[in-house]
């Protein structure tokens, strides 16, 4: 959960921002880390197929369940970094400013991959964006600001949108980001016993359960599942900048200023899910408490960055303790957050303290990955690093996911499509 500039589009939390010579920061490499303000603009309908009214869908028409039909019914949803908006993308259509470089590889390989749409508090799915598809219906868009739950509600409404207009029963989730959370929020709707009681008159999510929609796997990538320091800065700057100074180191600590003005308006119910404190005690109501055992016969792949210690790139990763590994970081989230692992020893605080509740993982199908990436090409930006360095544009963790999610298919035998 992170902004990015306007006019990139490149797989990451994207806030279109106006970037305002406003007072710096010096990180420890001496890097300049601009405050931005952002273009308020209302979420709406723009380039929206229908409305987001609660009418059932028309029938769809006779080749577009051909479509599902060609790869046995089988698709690839990615889900996209919380706060910023994200356009709706299908393997067949873009926004003139194409996919981001991990969604495309995908593609490339032969998967049929959608984006799942995302709105932001102030900006459409569509904002910044031009030459898009026609949008899915607005109650099939996540609100990247909502807390997991009421997003996984939505992205489970736009995988029944999917079925219903191509057919598709099987969807393997790729979640960038604060969008891991949001994919396992989405099993979680799944699995529902019975659709919220303000439900509409026609839910394309409860579509999704009655037409008995499986998610065999999801991968995450660099995603906070128990928070990030970063985000207490974010929430509270006055409390928290100086614990996480010393806790994490100053470059780590300058770094999460900049989400300061991001948070204030884009953050809502996703920064209360993404403090640490929401993952340090036990507590019946978290959460974490809400998933235990939703991710019961789901292969979870967990994909992390760790460039970063006190500095970034100041030692090799190979070189380090397994607990020296788990308390690196992405420059954004540490390593334990992203591989949901217990938090090493000793804790820093925040967050002083983790609590993994007894079965919130299938340890037997959790698969976990480390490679020398930060957050997102913002971040690198930031730091004076190579965007090759951000896990969206990175060649190693691209190859690894694209085996990663071709492997399911081929135990599947599910077929690609013909390029």
């Amino acid at each position: 959960m992170r902004p990015q500039s306007t006019g990139e589009h490149l797989g990451e939390p994207r806030c279109y921002l106006r970037r305002m010579p406003l007072p710096t920061f010096a990180t420890a490499l001496g890097v300049v880390c601009a405050v931005v303000t952002l273009v308020a603009c209302s979420p709406n309908t723009s380039g929206s197929a229908e409305s987001g009214s609660a009418t059932a869908p028309q029938s769809a028409a006779t080749g577009d369940h051909a479509r599902g039909a060609e790869t046995s019914g089988r698709a690839v949803v990615v889900i996209e970094g919380g706060g910023s908006p994200h356009a709706y993308t299908s393997p067949w259509s873009a926004c003139e400013g194409g996919r981001p470089e991990y969604v495309q590889a995908l593609l490339d390989s032969g998967l049929p991959v959608f984006t799942a749409p995302g709105f932001s508090n102030t900006s459409s799915s569509v904002v910044g964006e031009s030459g898009c598809p026609a949008q899915p219906p607005l109650a099939v868009q996540w609100n990247t600001s909502a807390y997991p739950t009421q997003a996984g509600q939505a992205v489970l409404g736009f995988l029944g949108y999917l079925n219903k207009t191509y057919g598709y029963q099987t969807f393997d989730l790729v979640g960038y980001s604060y969008g891991g959370l949001i994919a396992r929020a989405t099993v979680a709707a799944l699995k529902s016993t019975a659709p919220t009681a303000m439900a509409p008159a026609f839910s394309y999510a409860q579509a999704a359960i009655d037409a008995g929609v499986k998610i065999p796997s999801i991968v995450t990538l660099n995603s906070p599942h128990l928070g990030a320091p970063a985000y207490d800065v974010a929430d509270d700057p006055t409390a928290y900048l100086q614990p996480v100074t010393l806790a994490w180191g100053k470059q780590y600590a300058n770094s999460s200023k900049t989400l300061v003005v991001f948070e204030r308006t884009e953050g809502a119910g996703a920064i209360q899910a993404l403090r640490t404190s929401a993952h340090a005690r036990p507590d019946p109501k978290s959460w974490d408490s809400s998933q235990v055992g939703v991710l019961d016969g789901v292969a979870l792949t967990m994909v992390a960055g760790d460039y970063c210690g006190l500095t970034c790139g100041d030692k090799p990763a190979a070189t380090l303790s397994e607990a020296q590994k788990s308390r690196r970081t992405d420059a954004t989230v540490p390593v334990y957050s992203q591989l949901m692992l217990p938090c090493p020893q000793p804790c820093p605080a925040p967050p002083g303290s983790v609590y993994l509740p007894p079965g919130l993982l299938p340890e037997a199908k959790v698969v976990r990955q480390t490679f020398p990436t930060v957050h997102s090409t913002f971040v690198a930006g930031e730091l004076g690093l190579p965007k090759e360095l951000s896990v969206s544009r990175n060649p190693a963790a691209i190859a690894y996911l694209l085996n990663t999610v071709q492997s399911q298919w081929q135990l599947a035998g599910a077929k690609l499509l013909s390029r």
